[in-house]
């Protein structure tokens, strides 16, 4: 019995050399470095499917758009770099979308308000798509960490580019675009 006691003991005390979050107790060793997660999707793998609701009614799931060039924007009505970069993006789809170009805009509606979500899309006039990400789902699945953040996606369905932040203006977006229509 004895022996029993002092197993459980050196066992509670080997448990509690690290503290929650991660990090070695006072006096323990520091654990081996870890191989850090990253942060982002990166370009050249397939984009993860999803199927989300659309404002206007109906739903889109992404693998129905193959053969056309998407550009995902995921936005949010507080984020003012999202409201700066939605007059460029209406035009770049107005310009671009006879050509076999789709936008569409995956709002984080589990950080935001339906009701502004009408609001702003109905403010700005955005001619493209809004889809509304209730669950996160898309947002996990695209591991986003900052708004707004754009991902163009080929024909194909392979991640080719994804900015975070805003977009640096038209000719930069269609330095991305034209190539990508043109196949």
């Amino acid at each position: 019995m004895r022996k029993l006691w002092i197993l459980l003991l050196v066992l509670v005390v080997g448990a509690c050399q690290r503290l929650p979050g991660g990090n070695p107790a006072p006096g323990a060793s520091a654990p081996e470095a870890s191989t850090p997660v990253p942060m982002g999707l990166i370009t050249g793998i397939p984009a993860p499917d999803f199927e989300l609701e659309r404002l206007d009614g109906g739903t889109v799931r992404l693998r129905d758009l193959r053969g056309k060039v998407v550009l995902l924007n995921f936005w949010a009505t507080w984020c003012a770099p999202c409201r700066e970069e939605m007059p460029l993006l209406a035009q770049i789809y107005r310009d671009y979308h006879p050509q076999g170009l789709e936008i569409l805009g995956v709002n984080l509606t589990s950080q935001d308000d339906l009701a502004e979500v009408r609001r702003f899309v109905q403010e700005l006039d955005i001619p493209f798509p809004i889809l509304l990400d209730h669950n996160a789902q898309a947002e996990r699945a695209y591991r986003i960490f900052g708004i707004p953040t754009t991902v163009f996606i080929t024909r194909e369905g392979i991640i080719h580019r994804v900015q975070v932040g805003i977009l640096k203006g038209r000719e930069d977006v269609e330095k991305t675009l034209r190539p990508l229509l043109s196949r």
